[in-house]
């Protein structure tokens, strides 16, 4: 397909191996509307979660970008630039950052805010603000693949983070963090070492990513999910899971249900997740951990200036960090995303590679 089209990237709703590529027609922009051009965007296991959970009652993340009968546009989060605005207030030109679907152009009705724009189009009025929020950027910079992998994923790290120093302060002396070799589990333990927080992380992870994610140099331990049953922890210990999967929490929580102070519920790495806890975890009452939930009730309490002052501080570090360890690769055009969106539902990506992609 010829780079100068405007297409759509659509996959099967209820077979994700089953995709199409689809021009796409130009509308006019009605008042207030802007059309943004995707520049760029990451792939992580946040995307393979949007487009396998689409259709939950509590989820639904096809809503958000709906495609024709029976097809959806997984969502994104990435770099665009307005190509074309009817807004006033917002320059042609301007560069944002935010949530978009897999597709060349994307078009919002927008509201302008303090630090960027939201996004007021009625179809998506059941996303949470956090969905809706463009955020105003500067120029391409070296680090922006890097920004655009990890930019979506590291607010979890980063309030995880908070969430734990508080915990510490409470008596808590390790965290048991599963799926260790993920973007969000490698950069919570980074911001836990730099501030100095005396917990000791222990990290569960598959067999063949164990040798990676010693390599880290982060983990107090490491050890491989089938270890479970010897694994030792220094109590009170917090047990944040990012995998999702029910087996996983069960064993887990059953292991160490006496030792456990509390239970986090982040992510859902694993394929074999679920969006709802299993019912009867032994040991403490899980908590669902919501990002965006927790960081705008940060936001409230400590002031946006204050919190997105400390936060870019410490995602900076952490990108800047990754290029230690992170090959980011490259990718260009439907086809290549196509391929790339394939292997990362496929479980082909390994922890230390990544792809970022341009329509």
């Amino acid at each position: 397909m010829d780079a100068r089209d405007e297409w759509d990237v659509l996959f099967k709703r209820d077979d994700l191996t089953v995709s199409e590529i689809r021009k796409a027609s130009r509308e006019p922009l009605k008042p207030g509307e802007v059309r943004l051009a995707v520049e760029r965007f990451g792939l992580t296991a946040n995307n393979a979660t949007y487009a396998r959970f689409g259709d939950d009652s509590v989820i639904a993340f096809w809503r958000a970008f709906p495609g024709p009968q029976g097809y959806g546009r997984v969502p994104i989060w990435g770099f665009a630039r307005v190509e074309e605005s009817s807004h006033p207030d917002i320059a042609e030109g301007s560069r944002y950052f935010g949530y978009m679907p897999m597709s060349t152009h994307h078009v919002v009705a927008a509201e302008p805010l303090a630090r960027g724009f939201a996004d007021t189009t009625a179809q998506r009025d059941f996303l949470h603000p956090w969905y809706r929020t463009y955020e105003l950027v500067g120029e391409p910079e070296p680090l922006d693949d890097r920004w655009a992998l990890l930019h979506p994923v590291y607010p979890a790290a980063f309030n995880l983070a908070d969430f734990l120093e508080r915990q510490a302060a409470l008596g808590a002396r390790s965290v048991l963090i599963t799926s260790a070799s993920s973007k969000v589990a490698i950069g919570l333990v980074e911001e836990l070492a730099a501030r100095q927080i005396p917990l000791q992380a222990v990290g569960l992870t598959a067999d063949r990513h164990t040798a990676f994610v010693q390599s880290l140099d982060l983990y107090d331990t490491v050890a491989p999910y089938g270890a479970l049953p010897s694994l030792t922890v220094a109590e009170p210990t917090v047990f944040v899971d990012l995998t999702g999967d029910p087996s996983r929490r069960i064993a887990v929580c059953e292991r160490f249900k006496s030792e456990l102070c509390q239970t986090v519920l982040v992510g859902f790495t694993h394929s074999t997740a679920t969006v709802l806890p299993p019912p009867g975890l032994a040991g403490p009452e899980p908590q669902v951990f919501f990002t965006p939930a927790i960081e705008m009730e940060t936001i409230a309490e400590e002031g946006a200036d204050g919190y997105y002052t400390r936060y870019a501080k410490s995602e900076r570090r952490f990108v800047e960090y990754t290029q230690s360890w992170l090959d980011v690769r490259g990718g260009r055009g439907p086809e290549a995303i196509i391929d790339s969106f394939r292997s990362l539902l496929a479980g082909e990506q390994p922890p230390d590679a990544s792809r970022v992609l341009r329509p």
